[in-house]
């Protein structure tokens, strides 16, 4: 089932689809909680359950470290994201998935010649790597980190850069996520908003979360993109 939550223009013939990336096309929640606890445990933190940093994923590693650790000093966050980036790099697709129909379906849209980029609060190499691994790196004309530009999302920033780089009208965009902060940043940039809803925030949330339009599945893109 696909559902709209308010009345803003789909766009008829998309030119550019922007996608978030941890629980829009890959469930990287495992290695990035395996590392999350590895840093936390170097500090003498206890570890906290896959669901609980899940749950706190997608503003960055500097937030997540915050949220989990919190009441430490700048300094402190600074050496424990080192410790975060240091176990991630060497754990990136050890045990992260694509979505089931995310390959498939970029697939269907590259043979139509869609535009596709990536807007995500990952480091932006960390990101190209992953993408590779997992495959469907060479789908991708524009891919933005959160290390990419000044601002981050939900700031409007990472999206306007994308659709002025690549030369395409806010009206002739679509960007898919998972979370508030996805929905934020598209609302910001005025572009049309597409919630998915087995990512990390999960169904329920997903329904409160502002999106334009939510649907069931990934592969459920391809029967409103034309």
């Amino acid at each position: 089932m696909i559902s709209a939550t308010k009345e803003t223009a789909l766009p008829a013939n998309p030119g550019l689809l922007i996608f978030d990336l941890d629980g829009t096309l890959i469930d990287s929640s495992l290695d990035i909680a395996w590392c999350a606890n590895g840093t936390l445990r170097a500090f003498g933190y206890a570890p906290k359950s896959v669901e609980y940093i899940k749950a706190n994923i997608g503003w960055g590693v500097k937030m997540l470290l915050e949220k989990l650790m919190p009441g430490q000093s700048t300094e402190a966050l600074t050496k424990a994201r080192e410790k975060f980036l240091e176990l991630y790099a060497r754990r990136l697709t050890v045990d992260t998935r694509l979505y089931p129909g995310v390959k498939d379906t970029l697939v269907v849209f590259a043979e139509k010649g869609k535009k596709m980029a990536i807007a995500t609060n990952k480091p932006e190499g960390l990101t190209k790597r992953i993408l590779d691994e997992l495959g469907i790196g060479a789908y991708f004309c524009f891919v933005a980190g959160g290390d990419s530009f000044a601002n981050r999302k939900p700031h409007p920033e990472p999206l306007l850069k994308i659709t002025d780089s690549l030369g395409v009208a806010l009206t002739d965009v679509i960007f898919v996520g998972d979370s508030p902060i996805d929905s934020e940043a598209g609302r910001n940039a005025g572009i049309f908003t597409v919630g998915v809803p087995y990512g990390y925030r999960g169904g329920t949330s997903i329904q409160d979360a502002g999106f334009d339009l939510i649907i069931k599945d990934f592969q459920s893109l391809m029967s409103i993109i034309e």
